[in-house]
């Protein structure tokens, strides 16, 4: 190929410059670089081209206009510069660093972290669990800690190999209950998401120092948080109770939006006052059946897109629905009927030996598990629940026989299937409890072909007595680690213990009952395959999804592969 001037460009090489760089984004602000390209024809003769130079970056990491990079994420990264049929490259290394401090701090405080590392000094890290797996867009991320010294402020850091994000804070902001100290801080959204940049774990740390006697630094052992390879995609719907607010009812969620809270959906707010509690969402993320006020009360349908709610025609306490949303199969008064998925019209009833609920289809709709309810009692309240299997031919609207999954004598409830249709997850009951609000209740896997016994996630359970309770699978497949491991996510709510905000120690009262009730939350924990396969625990410890208002006790997450925009 020949170029202006005569030149011979067959055995051209092009060199970008500079080669190597080095770059700091400084408290959120992206950094710049200006690059030229050359090209070294084979006499010797050099010819600056950078203006008809193409120059490229990952996406992930910045963007070029004409020869500008503006870099937004830390990490190593190559550059590449394109001249007609010849390419060079240079390497850039981006580090992020952030410095954020509580106006309410006096001047110097940075300073006081200056000093030698003291371990008789530590705070202590209370939450997250260390080594927990989190999407690495997780967006608000919390630390929580106690300190049992004198020190009076703290130093709270996000650390990676390319990143060094760091915020001061007063701390003491904790429930006196939670022990001596008791602290907690934030991370912003932008922050977390400089932090991790494209890296497969993060390092979260805590230091104490006194203002009025500085020198030695109080600093609790770094801990490491691992991150999913992928960035987390689609949407949950959740039922908000006893809020301190007065606002009840179906809350959303974005999880492709980090660092916005829950919004309200189908709330009092837009119902006059009617509970919307039991909610089931179909897997586009358009339509959703719901049931007001409580059990066996009316239902009907919703179009998500418009929030238009129809006219109630009959009542369901569960339900699911095909993939196409053409039908709805409904559990009513122990009975499982298929509906028509808009009108609600009666299309066919299931024959079964016992009453049954909880039914769930498969992701591609041909098969169906639920649990059976032999003696009868309410859909959402019995026990000795067993959990069974059958066909489902949408056209015909006919089941195949019964093939019993899990029959161990114990109170199996609340199945579902996992996005890829291997695996079932379900609730347990060892200790004879009913499978409504079930304090013992407790989450597992069996592999949906029944080739492999049931499984414990018992890391994600940690002990009977947290109501651990109506675990479903996020709708998207994902990986961890630079083995690229496959992983699902799944949640669950839970009156558990989170950190030194919620101890669960009666915020909240049962008109009913006078007693002081538990603050269910929505844990999430990570589920891998091959581990349960192998009979292993497949889940790490839970933590708790950010967006939650932690003045209302949120149960029935249920998940969409999107969140359809309200027009």
């Amino acid at each position: 190929m020949h170029h202006g001037g005569g030149d011979d460009t067959t055995n051209a090489t092009l060199a970008i410059d500079p080669p190597t760089s080095e770059l700091v984004i400084l408290n959120g602000v992206p950094a710049h670089a200006t690059f030229t390209a050359t090209l070294t024809l084979a006499n010797g003769a050099k010819r600056d081209v950078t203006a008809d130079t193409l120059f490229a970056i990952d996406g992930n990491y910045g963007t070029f206009i004409a020869n500008d990079l503006a870099i937004a994420v830390g990490g190593k990264v190559q550059v590449a510069g394109t001249y007609a049929d010849k390419t060079g490259t240079a390497e850039v290394i981006a580090r992020v660093k952030s410095v954020r401090v509580d106006p309410a701090l006096p001047p110097g405080t940075v300073g006081l972290f200056d000093g030698p590392d003291n371990p008789a000094l530590a705070p202590r890290i209370v939450y997250p669990p260390a080594d927990t797996v989190m999407p690495r867009n997780l967006g608000d991320f919390e630390i929580h800690w106690t300190d049992a010294h004198a020190n009076n402020v703290f130093e709270v850091s996000l650390h990676t190999e390319f990143s060094d994000v760091t915020v001061y804070v007063r701390g003491h902001n904790g429930l006196a209950s939670a022990g001596a100290g008791a602290s907690w801080s934030a991370f912003e959204a932008t922050e977390w998401m400089s932090a991790v940049g494209t890296e497969k774990s993060v390092t979260y740390q805590v230091r104490g120092a006194n203002t009025a006697m500085p020198g030695s630094v109080g600093a609790a052992p770094p801990q490491t948080a691992q991150l999913s390879n992928e960035e987390m995609a689609g949407g949950l719907y959740y039922w908000a109770s006893a809020s301190t607010t007065q606002v009840i009812g179906v809350f959303r969620h974005d999880m492709g939006k980090p660092g916005q809270p829950a919004e309200e959906f189908l709330t009092s707010n837009q119902t006059h006052g009617r509970c919307v509690a039991c909610h089931v969402l179909s897997r586009d993320g358009t339509r959703m059946a719901i049931t007001y006020d409580g059990g066996n009360d009316p239902a009907t349908m919703v179009d998500v897109a418009t929030a238009t709610v129809a006219p109630t025609v009959a009542s369901w306490n569960f339900g699911t629905f095909t993939p196409d949303n053409a039908q709805f199969l409904g559990i009513e008064d122990g009975t499982l009927v298929v509906r028509d998925g808009r009108t609600q019209a009666l299309l066919a009833t299931m024959p079964a030996d016992t009453n049954v609920s909880h039914p769930d289809l498969s992701p591609d709709g041909t098969k169906l598990v639920y649990v059976t309810n032999p003696n009868g009692f309410h859909d959402w309240e019995f026990i000795n629940g067993q959990i069974i299997t059958r066909t489902y031919n949408q056209a015909t609207r006919t089941f195949g026989p019964e093939q019993p999954l899990v029959d161990d004598g114990k109170n199996n409830f609340y199945p579902s299937w996992s996005p890829d249709g291997n695996w079932i997850l379900f609730n347990k009951d060892v200790s004879g409890g009913n499978t409504y609000d079930d304090a013992n209740s407790s989450t597992w896997v069996v592999k949906a072909d029944g080739s492999k016994p049931p499984v414990q996630l018992a890391s994600a359970d940690e002990s009977l007595g947290l109501t651990n309770s109506w675990a479903r699978w996020a709708p998207f497949p994902q990986t961890a680690g630079p083995a690229f491991e496959p992983m699902f996510w799944i949640t669950m709510a839970s009156k558990r213990d989170f950190g030194v905000r919620l101890r669960n120690t009666g915020l909240f009262q049962r008109p009913a009952f006078g007693t002081p009730a538990k603050t269910s939350q929505l844990w999430m924990t990570p589920f891998f395959p091959d581990r349960a396969t192998d009979g292993h625990d497949p889940s790490t410890k839970a933590f708790r999804l950010p967006f939650q208002n932690l003045d209302s006790s949120n149960h029935i997450a249920q998940w969409t592969e999107r969140v359809v925009v309200i027009e």
